[in-house]
């Protein structure tokens, strides 16, 4: 008698152990915890979206029939300056992208510490900066010194 038992004890004991080698393989693959994978639309990698997206909902009236809608980001083409590459570039931007544009410092500083700027119009200027900070490094030129700060007017103005 205490031999069967034993035996049950050593089998449910094998099972345990399957099933947490079993659990443990089956977290090494899974994602993170709070780390959700979701897809980016056509439409953010259009321009500056900085993370804003087409979100859905419902409209409800006053009978409380609810019909599915769309909410669209405030997105509108704007000319931005970048004062590494010393031009105007025409991007789709969000209001929201072009506060972070100006707490960040500008354009350049934008497009090169963001981690929302992954592809699209956004990546490319990305790209852009990264070749002429790179040209400029091999030269031995710091890239600053080609910028020509400009008034008002367009005169040239000596920066200290």
């Amino acid at each position: 008698m205490p031999m069967k038992l034993f035996n049950n004890a050593i089998r449910k004991f094998d099972i345990l152990n399957k099933l947490s080698l079993n659990l443990c393989k089956n977290l090494e693959n899974a994602s993170p915890v709070g780390v959700s994978v979701r897809s980016v639309s056509n439409r953010s990698k259009r321009g500056l979206y900085d993370g804003r997206d087409v979100g859905t909902g419902n409209n409800v009236p006053f009978s409380l029939k609810k019909t599915k809608r769309k909410f669209k980001p405030n997105v509108f083409t704007k000319r931005l300056y970048s004062e590494i590459l010393d031009e105007m570039i025409r991007f789709h931007v969000t209001t929201g992208a072009l506060r972070t544009i100006d707490k960040m410092g500008g354009l350049d500083e934008y497009l090169l510490k963001s981690d929302k700027v992954t592809q699209g119009e956004g990546w490319r200027v990305k790209h852009r900066l990264l070749q002429k900070i790179e040209n400029c490094e091999k030269k031995g030129v710091n890239v600053l010194d080609q910028v020509v700060f400009r008034d008002e007017k367009g005169n040239a103005k000596k920066v200290l």
